[in-house]
């Protein structure tokens, strides 16, 4: 199969796209048509944009030519990719891809399947030479969101979702046939760059699944509904008007509670000040915790208190590590068995349940920053096209799979550890007697056998205090785990019961000033818990 990608992205071959692209089974080749950015335009344009947007254009390019001047001084490193399948690669770029010269380059490729991607509107006579025809990745849901940008009109018009379609070209715009097509929701503290994000990973996950179909021959696809909308370019006014109406919506968001403004200052103040002092009173005494940091998955898909996306991931990691010393669990197992006076405080990092971001998304974040993790693992999910109950029910459903026993190993051979989480994630609050002792025993000969652990901790699903009970945690300790963890913040300290130790939960969706704070020992749900009146158990 010979591929050709038509674009107008600087850097195809850096990106995820193309690492989606070179893992397809079945491709010989592939000819990287791009269209450069268009050069020069002077005043003419610069009047043109003018007449379209009004005055505002004006300051609004001054301040944009300021911030990019800005950005030249601010280094942000990008998320590590998966290392790409060699292929055969021709790259072949032009000023126009709807010219002459163009078409018979592509023409004398003599492609089976085209594929576009963020080129501009393809002519027939282009996207017409390859012999099965050519795919477009569409960020939006047709009919209803034709054209461009991404996000924008669905904030625009208070869309509860957004889509992301693989659709055939033909001569209309975004009209062609579905190959396939997907939705994800859009969330009441979206703003534009989230949504984006967030349809950009769907439509990866869609051009996958399209390009694995249509490479074996399965060319068939789903006329369009009838109606629908074709968007434009919106106007500088309309940007300006919806991002102030985003800013509002946020800050009445929080003014919902009254607290949150108190809880800011007093969380930087602890950040600023009194960690630090606390910090180095722990020095002084060598008294440093261990702490342990859950995580569940890492993906833009969804918004919730189990779910972190790839960007914000990553300063966490940077963050954890700048403040620690990060170890293995089997290293946080034996400083908290032994008496080791700690100058610097340690952390381990787990991830529960076993979602597929964790070997897809997370391992290379944390490969590049030198550490390694701990995934308790739901064995009975595990190699599946089961879901976990509390997505059952979500529009991303089909995008959070388990990993396999093949990607757990992986891992395994990586550094990383293996724990259990129970085979089939129930509240073990509920159950006792046989089936309590069946979910917390059946994991371990699955561990053992695949993970190579002969001895792994367990942590217990929800992971609240009242979501095990003592005959539960009995049966953990007789069972044959070593440790069992809980996931409602805390720190663990040598000598701790190694039966009842603490996780602080990061992973979720969390504003800065608060997984910042978590991540220095700041428990706040314990605070809250001690206020009520409810101890710290």
């Amino acid at each position: 199969m010979r591929l050709v990608i038509f674009t107008g992205h600087p850097d195809l071959r850096g990106t995820a796209w193309w690492s989606v692209i070179a893992d397809t089974p079945g491709l010989e080749a592939v000819l990287i048509c791009r269209q450069l950015p268009p050069g020069g335009g002077g005043a003419g344009r610069f009047l043109k944009n003018v007449r379209k947007h009004g005055p505002l254009w004006i300051p609004y390019r001054l301040a944009y030519a300021a911030l990019s001047l800005l950005g030249r001084f601010r280094t942000v490193a990008p998320l590590p990719q998966p290392p790409a399948r060699a292929l055969p690669v021709e790259e072949f770029e032009i000023a126009k891809l709807a010219s002459p010269e163009a078409v018979a380059h592509v023409t004398g490729w003599h492609p089976d399947l085209g594929l576009s991607i963020g080129a501009p509107i393809l002519k027939p006579a282009l996207f017409t030479i390859p012999r099965m025809g050519t795919l477009n990745v569409h960020e939006g849901a047709v009919p209803e969101f034709r054209g461009a940008p991404p996000g924008f009109w669905e904030l625009w018009f208070g869309a509860a979702d957004i889509g992301a379609t693989v659709h055939w070209i033909d001569a209309g715009l975004d009209t062609g046939g579905i190959v396939a097509e997907a939705r994800a929701p859009i969330y009441p503290a979206d703003d534009v760059a989230d949504v984006q994000a967030r349809v950009e990973e769907l439509a990866l996950g869609l051009l996958s699944h399209a390009l694995r179909r249509v490479t074996t021959g399965d060319t068939t696809a789903t006329p369009q509904r009838k109606g629908g909308r074709t968007n434009r370019s919106p106007l500088l006014s309309q940007r300006l008007a919806l991002g102030n109406r985003l800013f509002w919506r946020g800050i009445a968001r929080r003014l919902r509670n009254p607290l949150y403004p108190f809880k800011a200052v007093f969380v930087g103040l602890w950040l600023a000040l009194l960690g630090p002092l606390r910090d180095l009173w722990r020095t002084i005494r060598g008294a440093h915790p261990i702490r342990v940091f859950t995580f569940h998955r890492i993906t833009r898909l969804c918004r919730d208190g189990m779910t972190v996306s790839p960007e914000v991931f990553s300063r966490q990691i940077e963050y954890i590590t700048r403040h620690h010393d990060v170890v293995g669990l089997d290293r946080a197992m034996e400083l908290l068995r032994g008496k080791e006076r700690l100058r610097r405080p340690a952390a381990a990092i787990t991830f529960d349940d076993g979602y597929r971001s964790v070997t897809e998304v997370a391992r290379p974040i944390m490969d590049a920053a030198g550490v390694t993790g701990t995934c308790f693992v739901s064995t009975g999910l595990v190699a599946t096209d089961r879901r976990f109950a509390h997505d059952e029910t979500s529009l991303v459903r089909d995008w959070m799979a388990v990993m396999d026993w093949t990607e757990i190993e992986a891992l395994r051979a990586d550094g990383w550890s293996m724990g259990g989480h129970t085979a089939n994630h129930p509240r073990l609050s509920t159950l006792s007697g046989e089936p309590l002792r069946h979910e917390i025993a059946a994991p371990l000969a699955e561990l053992r056998s695949h993970g190579g652990e002969s001895r792994p901790a367990m942590a217990y699903p929800f992971g609240g205090p009242a979501d095990i009970t003592p005959e539960g945690v009995a049966s953990a300790r007789e069972g044959g785990y070593s440790a069992l963890f809980s996931d409602f913040g805390g720190e663990n300290f040598p000598g701790d019961d190694l039966f009842a130790l603490r996780r602080i939960e990061v992973g979720g969706d969390h504003e800065t000033l608060m997984w910042k704070a978590a991540v220095r020992g700041l428990d706040l749900g314990g605070l809250g818990r001690r206020l009520r009146g409810g101890g710290a158990s």
